[in-house]
């Protein structure tokens, strides 16, 4: 009787389907966010050969002090295409974004925005995109990837007198951006 089960599986052995978890998922951070002092994450999963799925997301819980707030959370899922093969090279994505913020009375830096030092903005945002972006293969688990991306955003969004708690609302209605929606410089793990 185990002889006949033994063979009967190695008959059988060839037409069990099989796979192999490696380069299956791959975790990453962001450095871009990193330098405004959010927390970030990202995971990423192989569907096939040149498909994978991302999910990747930051928080910005900090305290605000008594010169500006910078408080913020953000998700983003992102479908990826990779022109040779998953985890290495060049790919296109599209992605979809939402986010929740509260930001004001802060210098940027080259001038950028300027009414953000100014006044204080709360609200949400929700927007999709197209990305392009390339993995630099370092070793057999590590890489760097590079990627942009652009798109459209909703903007719901409330204005305060200046950045400080208590302040009169100014204006409330939204807005649409279109432009760069996505910018990344990451290390990635593969497993």
């Amino acid at each position: 009787m185990k002889r006949r089960i033994l063979l009967l599986l190695i008959f059988l052995a060839p037409l069990i389907p099989v796979s192999v978890l490696a380069q299956q998922f791959a975790v990453r951070t962001n450095l871009v966010p990193i330098a405004d002092g959010a927390l970030n994450a990202g995971v990423e999963y192989a569907l096939g050969r040149r498909s994978t799925v991302d999910l990747s997301g930051m928080v910005r819980p900090w305290r605000r002090t008594e010169k500006y707030v910078n408080k913020y959370w953000l998700v983003q899922p992102e479908y990826r295409y990779w022109t040779c093969q998953k985890f290495n090279g060049t790919y296109w994505g599209a992605y979809l974004n939402g986010a929740q913020f509260n930001v004001g009375g802060k210098d940027m830096p080259f001038g950028l925005f300027p009414w953000l030092e100014r006044h204080r903005y709360e609200g949400w945002l929700a927007g999709v995109g197209v990305s392009w972006g390339y993995h630099l293969m370092l070793d057999r688990h590590w890489n760097l990837e590079f990627s942009a991306g652009v798109g459209y955003e909703y903007i719901h969004y409330r204005k305060y007198e200046t950045p400080e708690v208590c302040t009169p609302l100014l204006e409330e209605g939204h807005y649409h951006y279109f432009g760069l929606s996505k910018l990344s410089a990451s290390i990635v793990y593969v497993f």
